[in-house]
């Protein structure tokens, strides 16, 4: 049977919101049955502690756990970067090559004990002729990977957004790190992503969404993976959407690369970054709102604040940072955000719009967030990154689709 590849304007129309859609919820979730949220290669594989190699530092702060506690006599972890729902369905996976002290390979980055684990050594042989390199990448190949299972178990198709925002924080959280290890980025190329999928290993569960250098480009000739890596499911088991997979499949690498703000106390803020869920307006200064509005917004973006709260700024809507419509829209905005009562304690929603409803667009809507994000933090202030929302109401301050949400406030 030929699976229908849905195109992303299908996507939008079978995952908008209505609350005649939000009534006719009738789904429960038994947590007890969540898929796995961290893939695990066997336990003979030969592992590096990111924290004995000096180069291999950086790793640490790419995707880390920040927060272990027990939910539901489960362990609940929370990383450095948003998800929603906190079901994390990404990997990451770094090619290292010519790197003092550490095997030529590919490896999988291992979060939960802060690890690479080498997956296969490689020698003349790599992943450059996959992204249209004919010569070997000296340094670090990362490569970051969707597992749909993950989100969908949740959310169904609408998992197809969730899981490009997610991926949009973590190039976001790879470009901060990197920044601040003074490290530069290398942009890679499109060339043979199926085959990239391929020889990674990848089934049809997980799929390579998007590839970064960190290093350069060699003299030495390089050669196809002489073997297809070893083939490890990403979770404990799955049941597969083909809408889902086949959207997910079909849509190119993003390899788009964008400049965030650094910030002089960027560890602490990386290993400190939580997603509010209280806000105390009083305590957040118009100055902080104004910096916020000045951050740089990606091309294919558009950006909405709504001022809901403030000392003396006008309330109301501002376009590119600039004060455009006055009025008290708190009650509109709660309602576009599904009733979410602590909406109400904000002192700014910023709505993040798109020329287009693509998965690049919601990787870029990610990115922008996570620089909000950590902005937010460097400020003292606190934000939530909130995808659920009624997507036709949004249109009441743009004719754009709207992607995301960031509720910015005061903190205690």
């Amino acid at each position: 049977m030929t699976v229908m590849y849905l195109d992303s304007f299908e996507v939008r129309e079978k995952t908008l919101l209505t609350p005649f859609k939000i009534a006719q919820r009738t789904t429960f979730l038994e947590w007890e049955s969540q898929p796995t949220l961290f893939k695990q290669y066997p336990h003979f594989c030969y592992r590096i502690s990111l924290h004995d190699i000096e180069a291999l530092s950086w790793l640490s702060q790419l995707r880390c756990i920040t927060s272990l506690r027990t939910v539901a006599q489960k362990p609940y972890y929370q990383l450095n970067v948003p998800s929603a729902g906190n079901l994390k369905p990404l990997e990451i996976y770094v090619q290292v090559r010519n790197v003092a002290g550490v095997l030529c390979g590919i490896y999988h980055l291992d979060v939960i004990t802060e690890q690479l684990v080498l997956i296969q050594e490689i020698e003349d042989d790599g992943v450059e002729s996959y992204l249209g390199l004919t010569n070997r990448f000296n340094g670090f190949i990362v490569m970051m990977s969707i597992v749909p299972f993950r989100s969908s178990w949740k959310y169904g198709l609408r998992a197809w957004r969730y899981c490009y925002l997610d991926l949009g924080h973590q190039i976001g959280a790879l470009n901060a790190t990197v920044r601040h290890f003074g490290l530069e980025l290398t942009k890679m190329s499109h060339y043979d992503d199926n085959g990239l999928n391929l020889n990674m290993g990848m089934g049809d569960d997980e799929f390579i969404a998007s590839v970064y250098g960190i290093g350069q480009v060699g003299n030495r000739p390089v050669k196809e993976l002489k073997n297809p890596l070893m083939k490890v499911a990403p979770t404990n088991y799955t049941m597969k959407d083909d809408q889902l997979s086949s959207s997910i499949r079909n849509t190119p690498l993003y390899l788009e690369m964008y400049d965030v703000r650094q910030c002089s106390n960027y560890i602490s803020i990386n290993r400190n970054r939580r997603s509010a869920r209280e806000f105390f307006a009083s305590n957040m200064k118009d100055r902080a709102m104004a910096i916020l509005m000045q951050t740089s917004v990606p091309k294919s973006l558009e950006v909405i604040a709504i001022i809901l709260q403030a000392h003396s700024m006008h309330l109301g809507v501002y376009c590119k940072g600039q004060f455009s419509i006055a009025g008290n829209y708190r009650n509109e905005v709660i309602q576009l955000l599904l009733g979410q009562r602590f909406i109400a304690g904000a002192n700014m929603v910023l709505l993040i719009y798109a020329q287009q409803f693509t998965a690049h667009a919601h990787i870029e809507a990610g990115i922008y967030a996570q620089d909000i994000y950590l902005t937010c933090e460097h400020l003292g202030v606190g934000c939530s990154g909130i995808g659920a929302f009624y997507d036709n109401e949004g249109s009441q301050w743009s004719n754009n689709p709207l992607l995301y949400a960031v509720a910015v406030g005061g903190k205690s």
